[in-house]
This record gives C-alpha cells, structure tokens and sequence, in this order.
C-alpha cells in the first residue's frame, strides 16, 4: 500500500538510522565531500583509493552457503 510512496522511503531511512545506531550495521570509514556526498576512487592512483579514510578497500565478508 506505502510501496514506491515517500512514507516507505521515510520508513526505511528511520530503520536504517536506529538499526546503525543500535549497531546491527557495519559503519565503514568512506570518504566525504563538504557537501556529504561520498567521494569516489581516482583511477589514476592505482595504489591508493581515495573512496576510503584508509586508502584501502576493506576485505569483503564470507558468505555463508
């Protein structure tokens, strides 16, 4: 019935907010602009990526089958 709406939208955003604040949500440490928005990786810069505070991607997480 909310589905496609702006309630549902709202909704998840309130879910996702108490879920990391609960911290059922791995916060990783990526890199922002002034304005918030995140930064994304120099291709140029093979080494370093600066999407991440780190310059490192983290490892990815085993799935379980």
């Amino acid at each position: 019935m909310i589905e496609g709406t702006y309630i549902e939208e709202i909704i998840d955003r309130a879910v996702e907010g108490w879920g990391r604040l609960l911290g059922f949500y791995d916060e990783k440490d990526r890199s922002r602009n002034k304005d918030g928005t995140f930064v994304g990786d120099d291709k140029s810069t093979p080494h370093t990526n600066e999407a991440w505070k780190t310059g490192k991607t983290p490892k990815k997480k085993k799935t379980k089958k």
